[in-house]
């Protein structure tokens, strides 16, 4: 679980942690919290909660393959 590693990250370093993150997934399984366009564009799946009335809402998106 990685909570947020890219948040003081600019773009060029966050690329180099996607493609990390991308090398290594291939036998290993990440979590990865963020708010980062590039990361969120690079994983395969995205789940996002919203409050909605009160109440929490849980969303997964399946990404595109590139």
């Amino acid at each position: 679980i990685l909570d947020e590693i890219d948040a003081a990250l600019d773009k060029a370093n966050t690329k180099k942690i996607v493609e990390l993150l991308r090398k290594y997934s291939k036998n290993s399984q990440f979590v990865v919290i963020s708010h980062n366009d590039i990361t969120i564009q690079a994983a395969d799946c995205v789940y996002g909660v919203s409050m909605e009335d009160g109440e929490s809402k849980i969303v997964a998106i399946r990404m595109p393959e590139s």
